[in-house]
């Protein structure tokens, strides 16, 4: 009983610290302009989860939530390349923390670190917040290859790493962040540049492929919409008009609420593209 009543002194301060975290982060469009939001919600939203991570370092939801609200700030605050790499530098440092803990919870069930993608999902589905650290890092250093140039991140082995951990997020939970994992291998498919040896995996076609899967899952995500619409012309000129109807749905229809800014960056990149 003493034992229990300790653990959960200890508990409460870092579960405490996240419901903050989350305060702050289902704030973060206030005050937004568009596609670009204030820095004052998710800096103190990444402060809390912070301050959770260092009271309970073993809490994966905190690193997850983390990582999650450091993508925000690189992508929707940020506003120049170096503040850009300077967020998702500290969030590959986040993630690189998330996951020594993660592995040594794998290595308890007999996964090793580098094991087929598979077996790992089937360990990390037993794990809770494990499936959201691999998407969120994913996510992350996705954003991270962008910002430092597609060669770059090829050559430090940025494509396969991405690769590997959405895979392992989608094999864990399709559904994550509605179709998440699948968003994320697309976007990687459009966006890697086929060197052989090094990316000779990267296709077109399977571009297509996960954003569609992407895209049935949630239909309303604008931002797998515009990455599709993307995808679809880079595939094929013929897929011309379906692009094009998707990105003027994007900016005709209503934004959701509860992704406002992300919506609102979304309508903005769809309106670039149609120019």
């Amino acid at each position: 009983m003493l034992v229990a009543t300790v653990i959960a002194a200890f508990a409460l301060p870092a579960a405490a610290q996240i419901s903050e975290g989350d305060l702050h982060w289902n704030a973060r469009a206030e005050g937004h302009v568009g596609g670009r939001a204030k820095a004052a919600q998710i800096d103190a939203a990444i402060a809390a989860y912070q301050k959770a991570v260092s009271q309970d370092p073993n809490n994966l939801e905190a690193r997850w939530k983390l990582l999650r609200a450091m993508r925000f700030k690189g992508a929707y605050v940020a506003q120049t390349v170096d503040e850009k790499k300077n967020v998702y530098g500290a969030a590959k440092t986040a993630g690189e923390s998330a996951f020594a803990v993660i592995n040594r919870l794998l290595a308890a069930k007999g996964v090793k670190s580098n094991a087929a993608e598979k077996q790992t999902a089937d360990a990390a589905r037993a794990i809770p917040g494990a499936g959201e650290v691999f998407f969120w890092d994913s996510v992350n250093w996705g954003e991270w290859a962008l910002a430092y140039g597609k060669m770059a991140a090829v050559r430090q082995g940025a494509a396969d790493r991405i690769r590997r951990e959405a895979t392992i997020a989608m094999l864990t939970n399709p559904k994550m962040d509605g179709g998440g994992p699948q968003r994320v291998l697309g976007r990687l498919h459009d966006m890697t540049p086929h060197v052989p040896f090094l990316t000779g995996w990267a296709s077109s076609d399977e571009a297509v492929r996960f954003l569609r899967e992407s895209y049935k899952l949630d239909p309303t995500n604008k931002i797998t919409r515009v990455f599709l619409a993307d995808a679809l012309v880079s595939n094929s000129s013929k897929n011309a008009p379906e692009a094009i109807r998707i990105l003027q749905d994007v900016i005709n229809s209503p934004n959701d609420p509860a992704y406002e800014v992300e919506s609102a960056k979304a309508q903005e990149d769809a309106k670039a593209m149609l120019h």
